[in-house]
């Protein structure tokens, strides 16, 4: 078997559940379950996972992520790396680190143009993958570079043009799925730490205010279209608050999907697809998924 060396590469743990692991409180398990502290152990991993051909999955916070098999295969590598580091205008982070705490610090540290990350519940890895973004900012805004390992096994540094971002998307979405982010500088600018921490602040109000941040969800469940909003559109076919099992289309923000409790990914998946349905049929709109379904054929 291809993958058999795993069982005794070190940390990894075999048949592990991830439900634990995921933000949202749903997954089934990994075949193989791998996570990193530092990340100078994955250029070899990564490239001797190509090259043996083992399918894996690299994971940060996992907050738009759907776990919906019941075991995927290969290798599942968690990211737990946590620095940053600021050196004048230029601020250094790595990909396990969460986006609140990237703008928190550099808040205190009197560095302006990240306050956009405390609207962003995920990690800096996933937010580079999908070119996260709130309220008006998005990591394309200030980025100058990521780091990131290739499928080779060996280290790159990417430009900002090379990333290719879009609206939520980016080149690692579209052809560099296999590419592992490590870490990614950011340009930012002076200003007095207590103006910082006031925009910092207005991001957390507004994001408790419109969103339902009391509650496991996947963030928004859908992108918005051109010169609209998925919420509107859900909202307008009077879908708020609407139930299949656990999980419910939150009453709060129409594009969000809540975990009640005890939600499977059938029902999140049964609500994804009513949601799309109905703006299809109401309005002709294909409304695209923003969250990612990992482990079952596409059904949204």
């Amino acid at each position: 078997m291809r993958d058999a060396w795993l069982t005794s590469y070190p940390g990894v743990r075999e048949h592990e559940p991830l439900q634990p692991y995921s933000w949202y409180g749903i997954g089934g398990r990994a075949r193989y379950f791998l996570e990193l502290a530092d990340d100078a152990a994955l250029p070899e991993l990564v490239g001797r996972l190509n090259r043996d051909q083992v399918p894996y999955l690299v994971i940060g916070a996992a907050t738009n992520t759907l776990f919906a098999g019941d075991e995927l295969p290969g290798l599942t590598i968690k990211l737990s790396t946590a620095r940053i580091s600021i050196n004048g205008d230029a601020v250094s982070v790595s990909a396990g680190t969460l986006m609140p705490k990237l703008a928190a610090e550099t808040a205190r540290a009197g560095r302006t143009g990240l306050e956009f990350g405390a609207g962003v519940p995920g990690t800096l890895g996933g937010s580079v993958f999908g070119n996260a973004g709130a309220f008006g900012g998005e990591v394309k805004d200030r980025l100058l570079r990521a780091e990131v390992v290739d499928p080779q096994g060996k280290r790159q540094v990417m430009t900002l043009a090379e990333c290719a971002f879009g609206y939520r998307d980016s080149v690692f979405k579209r052809s560099r799925d296999r590419w592992v982010i490590t870490s990614a500088t950011f340009a930012t600018t002076s200003e007095p730490p207590a103006a910082v921490r006031k925009r910092l602040l207005e991001v957390q109000k507004h994001r408790r205010a419109t969103q339902p941040i009391e509650q496991r969800s996947l963030g928004s469940t859908f992108k918005n279209p051109p010169g609209d909003s998925a919420g509107r559109l859900i909202d307008a076919c009077g879908l708020k608050g609407l139930q299949v099992g656990g999980a419910q289309v939150s009453p709060k923000h129409a594009n969000f999907i809540v975990n009640l409790g005890g939600a499977s990914a059938d029902d999140v998946l049964a609500l994804v697809a009513e949601m799309r349905d109905r703006v299809q049929e109401r309005f002709g709109i294909e409304l695209e998924p923003e969250i990612r379904v990992i482990g079952r054929a596409k059904q949204a």
